[in-house]
C-alpha cells in the first residue's frame, strides 16, 4: 500500500512531465558545464599572459660592486662566491624560490677595456670570471687559462691568460697565443692578456646562454655622441686571473648572482605574491651584513606591474560579462522550472483538494525538480572538469550550487501557492501582465532593488580601477539589469494598453488580437523579458568595450608613432623629405626637428623642443589624437609648463644648437609622438629654426609603404655612424594586440555574447513550445472566424514582438551605457600603452549580429507555429486539444 501511495504518483508525474523534465535537465547540464569551463578557460588565459609577460629571459640578480683587494678579500675564491650565492638563495621568499632556478655566479670588470690596435671599428673586451661556464663549454683549440698568482705582485699586473669563444675569435681574426693590450681611460697602466684557448658551447640552445650573448659572439655598443659603434667581446679567466687583476686597487668588479626564472613557472597567483614580496627581498639584501653593499636588479617588477594592471582590467570587464551570463543561465533555468511548475499546478491543486499536505506536495514537486536538476548538474560539472579548459576554479562549484539552489527554491515557492487547499488555486483567477496588480510589499521590494543597484554603482565608482576581482563588480551589472527589467515589466502593461485603442482603428484584427494575447501571458511568462534584457545587456556591453579596446589601440599606435611610419636620426639632409615622398606607397611626409637641452630664462632644467608644422601634420594624420588647436603653432606639456613657470607670458628659449626664439604657448598638450609620457617638451612651428633648418624625424603616411626603400633614404640622409630609428605603426599595434590577455578579452566577449544570445533564444523557444498547445486551440477558434494560415503565422510574430523588442532594446541600451555608468572600473589604459580609450559605439558587425538574433527569434516563432499547426479544426474544436 505504501508503494501505491508514494511510488505511483512519482512515476505518473515523471511520465506525464517527461518533456519539461528533460528540458530542465539539459539546461542544468549545459549551464553547469559552462559554469566550470568558462572560468577555467579564463583563468588559463590569465596564466598564459603571466607566463608570456615574464618571458623566457627574466631573472633576478643580486649585484654588488667592489674594488681591488676589497673585492678579493670578500670573494677570494669559488667557494666564497658559491657561499654567498647560497646566502642570497636562502633569503629568497617562498614565492621567488619556487619559480627560480639555481643561482649562477659571475664576476666581471666594471667596464669593457679598449683593445689597442688599428681596426675598421673600435674593439672592446670585457674580462670575466664565470665558474659556471666550465661545465657548459668544450675547448676546441688550445687550453683553458691557468694563472699562477705571484707571491709579491708589483704595481703592474702580470700578463693574464684568457680564453674566448671560437666564433668571436674567427670574427676578430685572433689565433691561439695572440696577445692583446687592454686600456682603461681611468687607469694609465694597461692590462696585457694572452689567449690560450678557444671554446664553443656544448649546447648552444641552453637557456644559460640567453643572458650571456657576449660570451659566444661579438656584440655592438655605441661609445660616443656621434654614434660610433664598437665591437664588444668577453674573455674568460680563472680564479688566479681574477686575483691578479684585483691586486690593483683601482680596478673595480661587478659581482652578479643571477637567479633565472623558470619558463612558465609564474602564473596568476604567483604573480601577485611575487610582486608583493620583491620589496621585502630587496630590503633583506640591502640590509645583509658581512659583504659589500648589494642591490637587487630584475625586470620582474616592471613586467609584473604591467601584467597585474591588465589583469585588474580584465577581471573587471570580464567579471561583468560573465556575471551577466550567469544571471541569464539562472533565469533560463528558473524559466524551465517555472514552466514545469505551471504544468504541475493543476495536479498539485487536485492533490491539495483531496487532502494532501503542503509537505507532501513539496516532496513530490521538489523531488521531481531535483530528479531533473541534481544528476544533470553533477554530470555537467564533471564534464566541465574533464574538458580540462584550465585550472578548476572554486567559484565554479559555488555557481553550480547557486543555480541548483534557486531552481529548488522556485519549486518550493510553487508549492506555497497551493495554500488555498482547493481547486480554485489551480488557475481560476487571471495571472497575466494587465490583470496582475502589484501589492504594497512588491512595490517596496522593487524600490529596494533600485536603491541597492544605485548604491552599488556609487560604491563601485568610488572604488575605481582598483576593484579588480571584487564581487561588487560582478553584482552591479546584474543588479542594474534586474532593476531595469523590473521597470520595463512595470511599464510593459501600460504600453500594451496604450497601443490597444490605436490598433482597434485598423481594418484587420491581427494586431489587436496579437497584442491582446501578448498581454495575457502569465507572470511566469514575464521571465523571458528579464532574460532577454540581461542577454542583450551582456551583448551590448561586450560589443561596446570590445570596440573601445580596438579603437583605443589604433589611436594609441598613432599617438606612439605619429604616423604609419616614423624615421629619424640625429640629423637628416633636407632633401630626405622629397626622397621619402617619392617612395612607393607614401602619400604624405611631414618633417620635424627635435632639439634637446633647451633652456629658458634663469637656466632652469632643460626641456625638449619639437619643431613641426601642426596644420600640415593634422591634415596628413587626422588619426593622431590629443592635438589641441594652436593658432600660432606653439604648445607646451605640463612638465615644461612647470619648469618655465611663465603662464601665458612669452619667454625666450635658447640652446647651443639653435638661435634664441620667443615662445608663448597657445594650449597645453599631454603627449606627442616620439616624446616620452610625462616628459618636458614644447611644440613650435617648423620654421622657428630659420632657413638653415634640417629635420631629425620624418612622419610618413601611406598604405603598403616600401619600408626597405625608406631605410635606404634614411641611411643616405643620416650622418655616418649616427643611430637610425625606423618605427612602424603596424608593429606597435601588433605589439599591443598580440598580448595573450587582449586575445582572451576579445574571445571571452565574443563567447559571452554568443552564449547569452543562445540562452535568450532558448528562453523564447521554451515559452513558445510550452504555450503552443493552448495557442493552437485559440488559433483554431480564430480560423473558424476567418483567420487564414498566413495571418496565423503573422499572429505568432505579433504575440512575441512586444516582449522581444522591449527587452532587447532596453538591454542593449543598458549594455551601451554600462561602461559610462561604471566609470573608472572599465579602465583600458593597461592595454593601450597608457592612452585613454573612450567609449565607442559598436560597429556594423555587432549591429548585424543583434539583427540576426532578432530574426532568428522570429524564425523560431514561425517554426514552432508551423510545427504545432493543427489542420483538422473540427477535431480541435470537439476535443479541445
Amino acid at each position: 500500500m505504501r508503494r501505491a501511495l508514494h511510488t505511483g504518483p512519482w512515476l505518473r508525474l515523471a511520465r506525464t512531465q517527461w518533456a519539461p523534465l528533460a528540458a530542465l535537465a539539459v539546461l542544468a547540464l549545459v549551464s553547469a558545464l559552462l559554469a566550470v569551463a568558462v572560468p577555467a578557460a579564463t583563468a588559463a588565459g590569465y596564466d598564459r599572459d603571466a607566463a608570456t609577460t615574464v618571458g623566457t629571459d627574466a631573472d633576478l640578480q643580486v649585484v654588488g660592486r667592489a674594488k681591488g683587494t676589497g673585492a678579493s678579500s670578500a670573494i677570494p675564491n669559488v667557494g666564497a662566491l658559491t657561499a654567498n650565492a647560497f646566502t642570497w638563495q636562502q633569503l629568497l621568499p617562498g614565492s621567488l624560490r619556487n619559480v627560480t632556478g639555481p643561482p649562477e655566479a659571475s664576476v666581471a670588470l666594471d667596464s669593457p677595456q679598449s683593445i689597442a690596435g688599428e681596426f675598421p671599428e673600435p674593439r672592446e673586451l670585457t674580462l670575466g670570471w664565470d665558474p659556471d661556464t666550465d661545465r657548459r663549454i668544450d675547448i676546441v683549440a688550445g687550453r683553458p687559462p691557468v694563472n699562477e698568482v705571484p707571491l709579491n705582485q708589483g704595481r703592474t699586473t702580470p700578463e693574464i691568460q684568457v680564453m674566448v669563444a671560437e666564433r668571436y675569435a674567427d670574427a676578430m681574426g685572433y689565433k691561439v697565443g695572440a696577445r692583446l693590450t687592454l686600456s682603461d681611460e681611468d687607469i694609465p697602466e694597461p692590462l696585457h692578456v694572452r689567449i690560450t684557448g678557444f671554446y664553443a658551447p656544448t649546447n648552444p640552445r641552453d637557456a644559460y646562454w640567453a643572458s650571456r650573448v657576449s660570451l659566444l659572439r661579438s656584440t655592438e655598443r655605441i661609445i660616443d655622441r656621434e654614434g660610433t659603434k664598437a665591437a664588444v667581446g668577453t674573455a674568460l679567466t680563472d680564479t688566479g686571473g681574477y686575483t691578479m687583476i684585483a691586486a690593483d686597487a683601482r680596478r673595480g668588479f661587478t659581482f652578479t648572482w643571477r637567479f633565472p626564472v623558470r619558463t612558465g613557472a609564474v602564473d596568476t597567483g604567483r604573480a601577485r605574491t611575487i610582486a608583493a614580496e620583491l620589496d621585502s627581498y630587496r630590503a633583506a639584501v640591502q640590509g645583509h651584513a658581512g659583504l659589500f653593499a648589494c642591490t637587487v636588479e630584475t625586470p620582474l617588477e616592471a613586467r609584473l606591474d604591467a601584467f597585474l594592471g591588465r589583469l585588474r582590467t580584465a577581471q573587471s570587464v570580464l567579471g561583468m560579462a560573465l556575471a551577466g551570463l550567469l544571471a541569464v543561465a539562472a533565469g533560463v533555468l528558473l524559466l524551465a522550472a517555472g514552466l514545469l511548475g505551471e504544468r504541475l499546478r493543476p495536479l498539485l491543486g487536485t492533490m491539495r483538494a483531496r487532502g494532501a499536505s503542503l509537505r507532501q506536495l513539496a516532496w513530490y514537486a521538489g523531488g521531481l525538480t531535483a530528479l531533473g536538476v541534481l544528476p544533470a548538474a553533477a554530470a555537467g560539472y564533471a564534464a566541465g572538469l574533464l574538458l580540462d579548459a584550465g585550472p578548476p576554479q572554486t567559484r565554479s562549484l559555488y555557481a553550480v550550487a547557486a543555480l541548483v539552489a534557486v531552481v529548488l527554491a522556485l519549486s518550493g515557492a510553487m508549492v506555497l501557492r497551493e495554500r488555498g487547499a482547493g481547486l480554485g488555486s489551480a488557475g481560476a483567477r487571471r495571472d497575466d501582465f494587465t490583470a496582475a496588480r502589484p501589492s504594497l510589499r512588491r512595490l517596496v521590494l522593487d524600490l529596494l532593488l533600485v536603491v541597492v543597484a544605485v548604491a552599488g554603482v556609487v560604491v563601485l565608482r568610488q572604488r575605481g580601477g582598483a576593484s579588480g576581482g571584487d564581487p561588487l563588480v560582478a553584482a552591479v551589472p546584474v543588479l542594474l539589469g534586474a532593476a531595469l527589467g523590473m521597470l520595463v515589466l512595470r511599464a510593459y502593461p501600460y504600453l500594451l494598453r496604450a497601443a490597444g485603442p490605436l490598433l482597434r482603428r485598423g481594418r484587420g484584427a491581427l494586431w489587436f488580437v496579437g497584442l491582446a494575447r501578448a498581454s495575457r501571458q502569465s507572470v511566469i511568462g514575464a521571465l523571458p523579458l528579464v532574460i532577454l534584457l540581461l542577454a542583450a545587456a551582456v551583448a551590448g556591453f561586450s560589443a561596446t568595450v570590445d570596440a573601445a579596446l580596438r579603437h583605443g589601440q589604433v589611436r594609441a599606435s598613432f599617438s606612439v608613432v605619429g604616423g604609419d611610419v616614423r624615421i629619424g636620426s640625429t640629423g637628416l639632409d633636407p632633401s630626405a623629405v622629397a626622397k621619402a615622398r617619392a617612395v612607393r606607397g607614401v602619400t604624405a611626409v611631414v618633417p620635424a626637428r627635435v632639439v634637446q637641452q633647451v633652456t629658458g630664462p634663469g637656466e632652469p632644467a632643460p626641456i625638449t623642443v619639437v619643431g613641426i608644422d601642426l596644420d600640415a601634420y593634422r591634415k596628413a594624420f587626422p588619426g593622431v589624437p590629443g592635438l589641441p588647436d594652436a593658432p600660432n603653432g606653439q604648445l607646451v606639456s605640463p612638465g615644461a609648463a612647470g619648469i618655465l613657470a611663465s603662464g601665458s607670458k612669452p619667454v625666450t628659449l635658447s640652446s647651443h644648437y639653435i638661435d634664441p626664439f620667443r615662445f608663448k604657448p597657445d594650449a597645453t598638450i599631454d603627449r606627442f609622438p616620439s616624446m616620452d609620457t610625462g616628459s618636458a617638451f614644447v611644440v613650435v612651428p617648423y620654421t622657428t629654426f630659420g632657413s638653415s633648418n634640417y629635420p631629425t624625424e620624418l612622419f610618413v603616411r601611406g598604405d603598403h609603404v616600401d619600408v626597405a626603400a625608406l631605410r635606404k633614404v634614411l641611411d643616405a640622409a643620416a650622418p655616418k655612424g649616427a643611430p637610425r630609428d625606423v618605427q612602424l605603426r603596424a608593429d606597435v599595434l601588433h605589439g599591443m594586440t598580440a598580448v595573450p590577455m587582449v586575445d582572451l578579452v576579445h574571445r571571452t566577449f565574443r563567447n559571452a555574447a554568443l552564449i547569452g544570445g543562445a540562452y535568450g533564444l532558448l528562453a523564447v523557444l521554451l515559452v513558445l513550445v510550452v504555450g503552443a498547445r493552448a495557442r493552437g486551440r485559440t488559433v483554431a477558434h480564430l480560423r473558424v472566424l476567418g483567420l487564414n494560415r498566413r495571418q496565423s503565422r503573422a499572429l505568432a510574430l505579433v504575440e512575441i514582438a512586444p516582449v522581444l523588442l522591449c527587452a532587447v532594446a532596453a538591454g542593449w541600451v543598458l549594455g551601451l551605457l554600462l561602461p559610462e555608468i561604471t566609470g573608472p572600473v572599465v579602465d583600458l589604459r593597461p592595454y593601450t600603452s597608457g592612452f585613454t580609450a573612450t567609449g565607442h559605439t559598436p560597429g556594423a558587425a555587432a549591429l548585424l549580429g543583434l539583427l540576426a538574433a532578432l530574426l532568428l527569434a522570429a524564425a523560431a516563432a514561425l517554426a514552432v507555429d508551423r510545427a504545432f499547426d493543427r489542420p483538422n479544426l473540427g477535431d480541435v474544436l470537439r476535443t479541445g486539444d
